[in-house]
C-alpha cells in the first residue's frame, strides 16, 4: 500500500502533467510579449489537488478558512495555511534564477505562482514557481520602485507589466470564481469587480497561459473567461 506522501507525490506529478500536455497557445496568440511570461518547458503550471471545485466554498472562497500549515505546523487563516515559508521558497527561487539565467539582484524578482495561491495553484512544485521581474530587463526595479514608479505614472506604458500587474488579474479570476457564492471572500472587488462566474479548472488555464489577456479584459471592465 502507497503511502499518503507517495499518493500527494503521485497527484502532484499526474496535475503536472495534465497542464503541461495542454495546448498553449503560441507567442504570437498572446496579448502581450513573450518576455512577461514564463517559459512553458520550465515553468507550465501546476495545480494543488487539494483544492477543488467541490471545497471553494470551504477553502479559497471562504472568509473563515482556517487550517495548519504543513511547514511551520502552526494554525492559519486562507492562503497562509497552504503558503511555503522562505525556508522552502528561498532555494527554489535560486534554482529557478539560474535556470532562467537570470543574474541581476534577487529583489527585483518576485518568486510567483503560475497558478496563485488564491486560485488552487501548487504551493511548492517548481514546475508553478518562476523568477517574475516587477520591472523589466531595461528597467530593472524592486517591489518598492515599481509601486512608486506606477504610481508616478499610472497610464505609462514605458515598462513591460510585471509581478505587481499579474497579482491584480490574479485577484480578479479569484473573484470570478467565487462570483455567487454568498458571502465569499473577494481579493478586488471594489476596484474590479467581477460579473461573471467561472470554473476552478478554466481559471486555472488562463493562468497557466495568458495572465496577461485577463488583466487586459479585466482593466477594460470585461470578464475573463
Amino acid at each position: 500500500m502507497k503511502s499518503i506522501a507517495n499518493l500527494t507525490a503521485v497527484m502532484l506529478l499526474s496535475a503536472c502533467a495534465m497542464f503541461s500536455q495542454q495546448a498553449q497557445p503560441k507567442a504570437s496568440q498572446k496579448a502581450g510579449p513573450a518576455a512577461i511570461y514564463p517559459d512553458a518547458s520550465k515553468t507550465p503550471g501546476a495545480p494543488n489537488p487539494e483544492i477543488t471545485q467541490d471545497n471553494i466554498k470551504t477553502t479559497i472562497c471562504n472568509k473563515s478558512w482556517k487550517g495548519i500549515n504543513k511547514w511551520t505546523k502552526k494554525p492559519a487563516e486562507g492562503t497562509e495555511i497552504v503558503r511555503p515559508p522562505e525556508s522552502v521558497t528561498n532555494p527554489i527561487k535560486k534554482t529557478s534564477m539560474a535556470a532562467y539565467g537570470f543574474t541581476a539582484p534577487e529583489a527585483d524578482y518576485e518568486l510567483d505562482h503560475l497558478i496563485s495561491l488564491e486560485n488552487g495553484g501548487c504551493p511548492d512544485c517548481p514546475t508553478n514557481l518562476w523568477p517574475q521581474a516587477y520591472g523589466d530587463a531595461k528597467h530593472p526595479m524592486t517591489q518598492e520602485q515599481r509601486e512608486a514608479s506606477d504610481k508616478a505614472n499610472p497610464k505609462s506604458t514605458a515598462v513591460l507589466p510585471g509581478a505587481l500587474q499579474k497579482d491584480k488579474a490574479e485577484g480578479y479570476i479569484h473573484d470570478e470564481i467565487c462570483f455567487g457564492i454568498p458571502n465569499a471572500k473577494m481579493e478586488n472587488e471594489h476596484e474590479y469587480p467581477p460579473t461573471k462566474a467561472i470554473s476552478l479548472k478554466r481559471a486555472q488555464e488562463i493562468l497557466a497561459t495568458d495572465w496577461y489577456a485577463c488583466y487586459l479584459n479585466m482593466v477594460a471592465k470585461k470578464a475573463c473567461e
